[in-house]
């Protein structure tokens, strides 16, 4: 437990980078700025006439020229036939159309020259949406002062957003190993608990009720109440026993280690159909004969079973119950193999949403637990129910895990594939 507060501690909260004088990257982040803001006061020095105005200025001159021109050229023009006597309407319509094409040629070729600078722009930000949070604007390619201002703010902003993205992945590393260490106290202490039950309380009532039959035994027979007293005794030693038993298994049953996964899930299968009065369709195909899992990924496999089993149990009022268990290999062009684990119902299903607002309010976190084991292990899990089932009603969980398990601890570095840039 001691071990699990300092490293908790150590972890602690998500660290967002905040804002200009708390904190040395936000300064370092703050002098970037700075540093390319004087470069850019730096070199207006050295930018030609026509980028020393803003871009609004330039296509103001732009339209105006347009104008003007258009306005002396067409007017030339028509005093030029009318001298002439072949101004008629076709002429006037040929003069029209030469001083649209001309003056939208001029204005699309100004046009394009002032909005240059953003074409950068826009280069980088689409290597950013294609994954690339890295990519930044070059400054050496952008002479309109104002844009390059602009552009100096963006490639601050994106600074920050990428420092903020490795404190969060890193803070959701540190989680997770914390999160995947309290599983495994978890899972060992469920462990002990349950062979203590099982090696001395069980023994030690075994023994009660091996002494009071004896006890019953040597009692005088013409004592009819001692007698009674001692069998009471004795059904209520057998019934804690069994209660016992039934703990123990609940916590952490012998033959998922002993035996495996398949066994394991016949026996939850078994109990929740019995306890429900339940129809059980268990699939597990060739899945026993291919081999036993991994330690944790058995643990998984039966805990996210059990859970769903529970929540059918209790909440949905179902009639048929579908397990299936599978290995499959879910991408031909990079082939790996991953179990796959489907628990269906025909029951009144539910609202995932209200679910999970229910459980962030201090609910049941059984949904939780079960993308959180996933998780992991590197696997990922479907919900469908209610509205969200296109199976119908009742609720189907799959959860697909990789046979050869990914580690929780992940290399540092920014990751586009997870969040924050994917919800």
């Amino acid at each position: 437990m001691q071990e699990l507060k300092s490293h908790y501690s150590g972890a602690g909260l998500p660290r967002f980078a905040p804002f200009k004088g708390q904190s040395n990257s936000t300064h370092a982040a703050g002098s970037y700025y700075h540093h390319y803001s004087a470069d850019s006061d730096r070199n207006r020095k050295h930018f030609g006439f026509f980028d020393r105005f803003s871009l609004l200025q330039k296509i103001f001159a732009a339209n105006m020229i347009v104008i003007l021109g258009g306005a002396t050229v067409g007017s030339l023009l028509t005093a030029e036939l009318a001298q002439a006597g072949k101004f008629n309407l076709v002429s006037f319509g040929i003069i029209i159309l030469l001083g649209v094409l001309l003056s939208g040629a001029v204005s699309f070729t100004i046009l394009k020259i002032s909005f240059r600078p953003f074409e950068e722009l826009q280069k980088v930000l689409t290597k950013i949406h294609t994954g690339n949070p890295r990519a930044r604007a070059a400054l050496d390619k952008i002479n309109n002062p104002d844009v390059r201002q602009f552009t100096t703010a963006l490639n601050q902003m994106l600074n920050r957003l990428e420092e903020n993205a490795h404190i969060i992945q890193e803070d959701q590393r540190q989680l997770q190993l914390m999160t995947a260490q309290v599983i495994n106290a978890q899972e060992n202490e469920r462990k002990r608990i349950a062979r203590e039950l099982h090696d001395e309380a069980s023994q030690s009532l075994t023994a009660m009720i091996m002494g009071l039959e004896a006890a019953r035994n040597n009692a005088p027979a013409e004592n009819a109440v001692l007698q009674q007293q001692l069998g009471g005794l004795k059904e209520l030693a057998a019934a804690t026993l069994e209660e016992l038993r039934k703990l123990a298994l609940d916590l952490r049953p012998t033959m998922l280690d002993d035996l495996g996964l398949v066994p394991a899930v016949r026996w939850l299968s078994r109990g929740a159909a019995e306890r429900a009065n339940l129809e059980m369709k268990l699939e597990l195909g060739d899945f026993e004969e291919q081999g036993r899992l991994a330690p944790e990924l058995e643990t998984c496999l039966f805990r996210i079973t059990q859970e769903s089993l529970t929540n059918i149990v209790k909440h949905a009022r179902a009639t048929e119950v579908q397990v299936r268990l599978e290995r499959v290999i879910t991408d031909e062009q990079q082939p790996y193999e991953q179990v796959r684990l489907v628990v269906a119902d025909n029951g009144l299903g539910f609202d995932l949403a209200e679910a999970r607002a229910k459980a962030y309010r201090g609910g049941h976190l059984g949904l939780f637990d079960i993308e959180e084991r996933a998780a992991l292990l590197g696997g990922k899990v479907e919900i469908l129910s209610g509205k969200n089932n296109p199976c119908g009603a009742g609720t189907r969980i799959t959860v697909l895990l990789p046979v050869q398990s990914c580690p929780v601890d992940l290399p540092y570095g920014l990751n586009t594939a997870i969040p924050p840039y994917i919800r």
